[in-house]
């Protein structure tokens, strides 16, 4: 038997991000998280995952109609029918996790509807269930997990056993009837300013460090944004990214239209790679035609576009242009940099959704 359901989490959320109060207390939408999102190595939305921790009694099996009862009751209904159907737009159940630290046992649910569900699998170790996410996604981290004191101990010994938690998505949001109408990104620009910040700048390896061999190496935000054009792609939801700071009420509201990635050629090529990457560094820093030029005219780029039950890669061959959308970048519907007036988001945010209501 099952008691005590209740909600823990591996993410750190940031109170103090002004820019989604203010649109939760302005807006008609409703705005949720999902605790797990798992892209494969095929660059697939396999599982959108909740999750509760719970008591067990290591005795009697809990009927499939009070596990339901007690979920719904932990997330309401409104809640949890929108996490649904939000799951629904990647063509996907939603999946439940319940677990218990005191036994280590994990069981797998999925929710078809509101009044569905099923078990889907049980796993009697935590290392078990690390382990399977790690066969969703197709791949482990060969990098140490970074160790945060706070966690709860579920997460704990899913990143000593190789595999954590898939990453969250931080905000979907949803219309008046609970339907899901877009995937909202949080940018916090704290330590740049709004006025300064520009996505493309950091996705164009503006960044720089020296590496243990000496050399100069490139960071770059290509991976996150991977991510975030998976979730635009496969869900066919539009994709907003707000960028926000503390104490200030400067923002950037933007819609992302397409993202076009580098085809980096990475070990099958490490010259070429860094040389791709120090040119994109270059006009990062200094979008001078003669530094277009040699990214245009030299480099291959992609783009994703999904067939279910598979994300394609589609080659842009040189040379690349902006105005076909093939030059490495991220391209943007709508942009406003707003100073100082952060009432205008709300506002601003209706009017795009509305906007794409209108039927011309």
């Amino acid at each position: 038997m099952f008691t005590n359901f209740r909600k823990e989490t591996s993410e750190r959320s940031d109170t103090t991000n002004w820019a989604k109060q203010c649109l939760i207390r302005n807006t008609p939408y409703h705005y949720e998280g999902i605790e797990g999102c798992n892209e494969n190595n095929n660059n697939v939305v396999t599982h959108l995952l909740e999750r509760a921790r719970v008591n067990y009694d290591r005795r009697n099996d809990m009927p499939i109609a009070d596990v339901l009862s007690e979920i719904v009751k932990l997330e309401t209904v409104p809640v949890l029918i929108r996490k649904i159907n939000f799951a629904k737009a990647f063509g996907l159940n939603l999946s439940y996790v319940l677990y218990c630290d005191e036994t280590q046992g994990v069981w797998l649910y999925e929710f078809n509807s509101i009044d569905s569900l099923i078990l889907v699998q049980y796993f009697s170790s935590y290392k078990d269930f690390s382990n399977w996410i790690a066969s969703i996604k197709g791949w482990k981290s060969s990098k140490p997990f970074r160790e945060i004191d706070d966690l709860p101990l579920f997460d704990k010994i899913l990143r000593k056993e190789g595999c954590a938690w898939p990453t969250n998505i931080d905000c979907f949001v949803s219309d008046e009837n609970n339907k899901p109408i877009a995937v909202l990104e949080f940018q916090n620009a704290n330590t740049i300013s709004v006025k300064e910040h520009c996505n493309n700048e950091y996705f164009l390896c503006k960044q720089t460090y020296t590496n243990k061999w000496g050399y100069i190496a490139y960071h770059d935000d290509i991976r996150r944004w991977v991510s975030q054009e998976i979730l635009r792609v496969q869900s066919g939801l539009r994709l907003f990214v707000i960028t926000w700071e503390v104490g200030s009420e400067d923002f950037v509201l933007k819609e992302v239209e397409k993202i076009t990635f580098p085809l980096l050629p990475y070990s099958n090529n490490w010259t070429l790679h860094g040389q791709y990457q120090a040119d994109m560094h270059a006009f990062s820093i200094n979008k001078t035609k003669e530094n277009a030029l040699k990214i245009a005219q030299k480099y291959n780029t992609y783009n994703l576009e999904y067939e279910a039950p598979q994300m394609k890669t589609v080659v842009n061959n040189p040379p690349l242009n902006g105005k076909n959308k093939t030059f490495p970048y991220i391209y943007y519907s709508y942009k406003w940099k707003i100073m100082s007036d952060g009432m205008e988001l709300p506002r601003l945010f209706k009017n795009l959704i509305e906007l794409d209501d209108v039927v011309v």
